[in-house]
């Protein structure tokens, strides 16, 4: 019977060593997945402020076609006017303030 119990704790001793070593190798994809998320989440941002960029630029130049005399832009570049006359508006009021 003392055999049989030395057998079983040799047993359990084996499966807690495996799940030590689990533990530790899942703690190590843990990590290696969080930093492959770090660098996502910057590509993500850096890929986010080009699109900005790019709409940005998209919208200079398609003032610029209106006031080159592009008729399809010239209710838009209107728009834009109007906006950053309010805009500018806006801040003069800021600054009597």
């Amino acid at each position: 019977m003392t055999n049989e119990i030395i057998s079983k704790l040799e047993q359990l001793e084996q499966k807690i060593q495996k799940l030590i070593v689990e533990n530790f190798e899942y703690r190590e994809k843990i990590a290696n997945f969080e930093v492959l998320l770090k660098r996502k989440n910057e590509q993500l941002q850096a890929c986010d402020e080009d699109k900005m960029l790019l709409k940005q630029q998209v919208e200079q130049l398609k003032l610029g076609k209106a006031f080159a005399g592009n008729v399809d832009n010239n209710e838009e570049a209107k728009r834009k006017i109007d906006s950053l006359i309010k805009e500018i508006n806006l801040c003069i009021a800021a600054l009597k303030d």
